[in-house]
């Protein structure tokens, strides 16, 4: 261990550097860390709303396809409407169920934020103030 204040103020100039680059190296880790698991929220999310919208286009086809036959004929052995009509009651039925599903989907999707989510940018831009504050005194 150097005697010489001189010596010794460099030595600990050298150790504050290093910790500084050391916590700093730590740090930008973290931030990825944090931002990697705020993507990976934000693509569960966005896979979820497309499963909703699939999910309502696929009803939509399937329910029109074998409900609205079966549905159509019920409905003129009751009424005695003509048949064309009662196929058009009930496509016009499914129709605005698969409708309302899939905006519902289209929602969803529009509130998903892939890059980057506000906290992290926050929390990303207090941390390089504070290394610039740390670096320029």
């Amino acid at each position: 261990m150097p005697s010489d204040p001189k010596a010794l103020r460099e030595q600990d100039l050298a150790t504050l550097v290093a910790g500084i680059a050391q916590d700093t190296g730590t740090l930008v880790h973290q931030q990825i860390h944090l931002l990697r698991a705020d993507l990976l929220a934000e693509a569960r999310r966005a896979a979820g709303a497309a499963a909703a919208i699939a999910a309502g286009g696929g009803l939509l086809a399937a329910g029109g396809l074998l409900s609205g036959m079966m549905l159509a004929h019920a409905l003129q052995s009751m009424v005695r409407l003509p048949l064309w009509a009662c196929y058009g009651l009930v496509g016009g039925g499914l129709g605005a169920t698969g409708v309302h599903l899939m905006r519902r989907g289209r929602e969803q999707i529009a509130s998903v934020q892939l890059l980057p989510p506000p906290e992290t940018a926050k929390a990303l831009q207090e941390n390089a103030g504070w290394l610039k504050d740390q670096l320029t005194e």
